[in-house]
């Protein structure tokens, strides 16, 4: 099965977030992932990407965390690339000092989206829009019933019985992903790395770009066909108990900000993907990574060749970053030096 807390899209954890309190359950009272805590080691269930972490070899040991940073050069303006993710612990603070810096000297922070100005009560509007079932139809009627079953089950042990029956109206999309969210509101009283930028860009006077849009975003997953929708879901419901060992792992990568380990999980991505997608991984990975990346690109160009002048930083996903589509090889195909930091 594809390991796709590697993935998502900086809205998730706020959606469900507001899943949670609309139920009125304390997520801290209940297992992270919605369901009793696995037993099988984390080395058990990892993907080859996350071996070196899920050994304990590598695990970080001190407060603090390095990250994803890269030194862009060759347009007019100068510029960053940071990777990012879209959770974090508190011990993952500070960030690495070169990150820091490379705050500090720009001038412009480009993100996927400003969650700090993010409208709650625009957001569930958009979401009633993308993601409502308005023809009569209900989600069990898209969804096996042993799926169905699975996320009736998780979900109320998660955000209880109002909760769960309050998907019945939504697309398959919507549900699977506030499901596989769930796991990381157990980080919701950290700010994310992305989150923590957009502050820090606010408090010292910085010009925030937005890279994509909420109705950007969330059309991402309405447009999947309803084929992957049944997948992604089935996906979601079986991969459930162990969602949370792969969080961990994710915070462990980006702590450790090696940039082998983070290629090999892009490997293991594709990899799994292809094996447990088939061809249907093309059209999931193209609308998550491949199309965003062309997109994010085009104006990451544009700002760095005719933008106002100073020095730009763009962070995103740290998956965007790495791979033959990723932002690093695109943008070095159209002429930057692209430098990692170590």
């Amino acid at each position: 099965m594809i390991r796709r807390y590697v993935m998502g899209i900086s809205l998730a954890l706020l959606i469900a977030s507001m899943a949670a309190c609309r139920s009125g359950v304390d997520d801290d009272s209940k297992s992270s992932s919605g369901v009793s805590e696995p037993t099988a080691s984390a080395s058990d269930s990892a993907p080859a990407s996350s071996s070196a972490i899920a050994s304990g070899e590598t695990e970080p040991k001190a407060p603090g965390s390095k990250g994803f940073l890269w030194r862009v050069t060759g347009g007019t303006n100068p510029g960053y690339l940071a990777g990012t993710i879209h959770v974090a612990r508190k011990d993952m603070y500070p960030l690495d000092p070169d990150l820091e810096q490379a705050v500090a000297d720009s001038d412009y922070i480009g993100l996927e989206l400003d969650l700090t100005k993010v409208n709650q009560l625009a957001l569930a509007t958009l979401v009633a829009k993308q993601a409502l079932l308005t023809d009569g139809t209900k989600l069990q009627d898209y969804v096996s019933e042993d799926d169905y079953s699975k996320f009736e089950q998780l979900m109320k042990k998660s955000v209880g019985i109002v909760g769960a029956s309050a998907f019945d109206q939504y697309e398959p999309w919507y549900a699977a992903m506030t499901l596989e969210s769930l796991p990381a509101t157990k980080y919701k009283e950290t700010d994310g790395i992305d989150v923590h930028l957009a502050k820090e860009a606010h408090e010292t006077g910085k010009t925030v770009i937005e890279l994509e849009s909420a109705e950007s975003q969330l059309s991402l997953f309405d447009g999947f066909s309803e084929e992957l929708q049944q997948l992604y879901f089935h996906q979601t419901v079986t991969g459930a108990a162990t969602a949370s060992i792969g969080y961990k792992q994710l915070l462990d990568m980006w702590t450790l900000g090696d940039l082998k380990i983070l290629e090999a999980m892009h490997d293991s991505y594709v990899k799994e993907g292809r094996q447990t997608m088939g061809d249907l991984f093309d059209e999931y990975d193209n609308g998550l990574l491949v199309s965003r990346n062309e997109g994010m690109v085009e104006k990451i160009d544009d700002y760095l060749q005719s933008g106002e002048a100073g020095t730009y930083m763009f962070a995103v996903g740290s998956l965007h970053m790495v791979g033959e589509h990723g932002l690093v090889a695109q943008l070095e195909s159209k002429g930057y030096t692209v430098e990692f930091i170590e």
